[in-house]
């Protein structure tokens, strides 16, 4: 088995466990209007304008393809591989702090360039704008550093993005990402997944257990939420890189990336699973702030840089 269990129990985690479950019990995302939306969106975006970046790493607003992105470069070290971050937050929440501060740790320990996605959000723009905006700012990178390898990482609705946007590349004849980092990936929007898997110990404040219906209604709209465009979890596994995936063994989409897991390792791919023991839905993000989610960071750009050398 790839799967290893880990506990998340340091006192930074358990005060970041405290930190973000208040935060979010503020929140209630079910048949939320637009001006609750809004509101959402500013509360869990309000810490942006306090963000400090990494030394040694520059991160700059661009457009790629027409579509705006963060572009994080390592200042030393640096290469022409650049790792595609497609951020989360169920579809209809843009990026937050972390997401920028786990860019840019990305940046610095693998050298690479990242880039990360400023999609259009849901309920606004349906599917497939964004999936579509993703595929361009792809095709961009490729077109512009030739020569260059192709990492696709993301977390919640945007690793399952990723998960979609690899399948839809390969059905285009396109080269794929050489692999795939997912931190707790949103996998199924049909209801085909069976999630009670881990019912008995679900304490996700996050991602409640009734969250699909809404997210898919947002998201996909008239669309066929059984589309491997969106829901990966209906397409093929076989023709995935080699995959890392983190997720909570007491978050509601465990079951996704527990099936992510045990499917690739059926039709003989490389995946390495880590989940963990006190976390919570895409800790994995946290980069440097926890002893846990540091060594895990750490891992992940050996992982990426072995799989590079290649």
């Amino acid at each position: 088995m790839s799967v290893e269990i880990r506990k998340a129990d340091s006192v930074m985690m358990k005060l970041i466990v405290k930190a973000v479950k208040k935060k979010y019990n503020t929140i209630e995302f079910g048949g939320m209007d637009m001006e609750g939306l809004n509101n959402a969106r500013n509360i869990l975006g309000g810490e942006n304008n306090k963000f400090r970046h990494r030394k040694g790493v520059s991160s700059k607003r661009k457009k790629f393809g027409g579509v705006p992105v963060e572009v994080s470069n390592p200042l030393h070290g640096k290469n022409s591989d650049t790792i595609i971050y497609i951020h989360g937050g169920a579809f209809v929440f843009g990026i937050f702090p972390h997401h920028r501060k786990y860019a840019e740790a990305l940046a610095s320990k693998t050298g690479c360039n990242v880039v990360m996605v400023d999609y259009s959000l849901s309920p606004e723009n349906k599917y497939p704008k964004a999936l579509d905006e993703c595929e361009r700012v792809y095709k961009y990178v490729k077109r512009r550093t030739p020569n260059g390898k192709i990492i696709l990482a993301g977390d919640s609705a945007g690793g399952g993005m990723c998960l979609s946007l690899t399948m839809r590349l390969h059905s285009k004849g396109i080269d794929k990402p050489i692999c795939l980092i997912l931190h707790s990936p949103f996998t199924d929007l049909s209801g085909a997944l069976d999630r009670t898997v881990n019912q008995s110990v679900n304490d996700d404040f996050i991602i409640k257990k009734g969250l699909k219906g809404s997210v898919n209604k947002s998201y996909a709209g008239s669309a066929d939420p059984s589309s491997c465009d969106i829901s990966p979890f209906t397409g093929d596994y076989s023709i995935l890189p080699p995959v890392f995936v983190t997720c909570s063994s007491t978050e509601t989409l465990y079951a996704d990336s527990l099936d992510l897991n045990e499917r690739l390792e059926k039709c003989g791919g490389s995946v390495k699973m880590i989940v963990f023991e006190g976390g919570f839905h895409t800790c994995g993000t946290l980069g440097d702030m926890t002893i846990e989610t540091k060594s895990v960071t750490n891992e992940i750009a050996e992982f990426v840089n072995k799989i590079r050398r290649k």
